[in-house]
């Protein structure tokens, strides 16, 4: 294991052969959705707006995988080329729809080291110890608000102490507006104000603004209701095989807090390890069945932290 830039330890254990581009090559299948996916309902909203809303659920699907990419990417970069991971972040900020830096002072540095505890800036608990449908639903707005000032600061610290990393944390920005801008421009002229907005919106517009919203959304269910204090109950999993595969493993949350900079292709083999200390709440088959047991059903049998530390509730309350 070795320093990231990225502030996380780097997985060295599945590293691929020396002269390959990639750390891993199991990044092959990340770069095929990022690069050869994610850039498909460009391509269908440029001959019809209707087919790019028709396969709305889709983007949104990939949107999440775009969630999903950069907070892999933020962890180890998929390249061993500082350069190539520099301009693999522009790509990924045109999908995200928010520069990819700034998962660094919010995610990597402080919510993996804070876990969702008092200092976490996203903690779940920052407006006490009730859930509801509607504090998952707002809990990213709210969050997003949390998270700005570290992101400032650090835009500024960065500015002063590392000014070639700053130029590439600008151009993420500069990147991001200009591509959905031209693109917006793009579609209005091909296909007329109304429908060029469609296209836009369905295509790129709506998938990036969810790409964003559903990284807060499910870091909220991952750990609303758990136990910030203990090593084994502090993030909820979900642990189906079929939709973890769909999301690179992403729902394996307990081992990602563990070993932030382990790849994605290896957090399975962890959890099947770790699994039998976690408390067995905490593994859900998947989000759906959660949220709809949760708060649809109103079930509280998911909650565990009044069980196992009320004292943490009590105070964050």
């Amino acid at each position: 294991m070795v320093a990231s830039l990225w502030g996380s330890t780097l997985d060295t254990r599945s590293a691929a052969p020396r002269r390959s581009l990639l750390r891993s090559n199991r990044d092959i299948r990340s770069l095929f959705w990022s690069l050869g996916l994610f850039p498909i309902p460009l391509i269908v909203a440029y001959f019809s707006p209707w087919a790019a809303l028709a396969l709305l659920p889709c983007a949104l699907y990939l949107g999440f995988c775009a969630g999903v990419l950069t907070h892999y990417h933020n962890h180890q970069g998929v390249f061993r080329s500082g350069t190539l991971n520099q301009l693999y972040s522009l790509w990924l900020s045109v999908f995200y729809g928010f520069p990819v830096f700034a998962w660094i002072p919010t995610h990597n540095q402080n919510h993996h080291r804070y876990t969702n505890g008092p200092l976490d800036a996203t903690s779940t608990f920052r407006r006490g110890k009730e859930d509801s449908l509607y504090e998952a639903l707002t809990y990213p707005t709210r969050s997003s608000a949390w998270q700005l000032p570290a992101v400032r600061a650090y835009l500024a610290q960065i500015r002063r102490t590392r000014p070639s990393e700053y130029r590439w944390h600008i151009a993420q920005i500069v990147t991001l507006i200009v591509a959905h801008v031209l693109l917006f421009s793009f579609f209005v002229d091909r296909h007329g104000a109304p429908l060029g907005a469609l296209a836009y919106a369905a295509s790129l517009g709506i998938p990036a603004l969810f790409a964003s919203w559903s990284m807060m959304f499910i870091n909220y269910l991952q750990h609303v209701g758990c136990d910030p204090e203990s090593p084994d109950h502090h993030s909820r999993n979900f642990v189906g095989r079929f939709e973890n595969w769909l999301v690179f493993d992403a729902g394996l949350h307990t081992v990602h807090h563990e070993e932030p900079g382990l790849h994605w292709s290896r957090l399975r083999e962890l959890h099947e390890a770790r699994a039998a200390s976690i408390h067995p709440i905490l593994l859900q088959r998947n989000v759906f069945t959660f949220l709809w047991s949760r708060y649809f059903r109103g079930s509280s049998e998911h909650i565990l932290v009044s069980r196992l530390a009320p004292s943490q509730s009590e105070e964050a309350a």
